[in-house]
């Protein structure tokens, strides 16, 4: 499925009512319950910035971005406010994979925005409400600030216990040291 760049919303920011009110992403992370570690500002492979959180249903790698806009996607494209993404995107997944191998884990890559928002929901002026923010493109989760929590609390699966995800985390430290 391909999509056209007519589809895409007008030049310029979104309207103040479809942005996060009081929602930062330190306030997302922070608010996490306690068996979840946080590592900010790391350094994975030639990707910096990057936010690591570990806790017992997994390991996830964000990749905070600066753009929000309308999204148009497909499993292998990623656009957002008519820039191409792509780039990013695929830098993300390499720099997952690579941390996934340094770990011996599963990781699983997200790339996060403050707000995106359907290119039909920009036309009707109006974001459907309840919706968790969400998408797979080339097997990354592209996700916004405010459905973040809800995203990651989706695992429930315990794969780590509370003393591998206290090691865990010490070992990305380090690595990223």
């Amino acid at each position: 499925m391909f999509f056209s760049r007519k589809a895409a919303s007008p030049n310029g920011p979104l309207p103040a009512h479809f942005l996060p009110r009081n929602s930062r992403l330190h306030d997302v992370l922070f608010n996490l319950p306690d068996n979840w570690q946080v590592r900010e500002n790391l350094q994975i492979g030639h990707v910096p910035g990057c936010t690591v959180l570990v806790s017992e249903v997994g390991i996830f790698v964000l990749y905070p971005q600066d753009v929000s806009g309308v999204i148009l996607h497909n499993p292998r494209s990623l656009i957002v406010s008519e820039q191409n993404l792509n780039p990013q995107l695929q830098m993300a997944q390499q720099s997952g994979q690579m941390l996934s191998r340094m770990l011996k884990e599963r990781v699983h890559t997200v790339m996060l925005f403050k707000q995106l928002v359907e290119p039909e929901e920009l036309k009707a002026r109006a974001l459907s409400p309840n919706v968790t923010r969400e998408w797979e493109v080339e097997n990354v989760k592209v996700v916004t600030w405010e459905s973040l929590r809800a995203y990651i609390l989706t695992y429930t699966r315990k794969l780590y216990t509370p003393e591998e995800v206290v090691a865990l985390s010490r070992k990305i430290k380090d690595m990223s040291s």
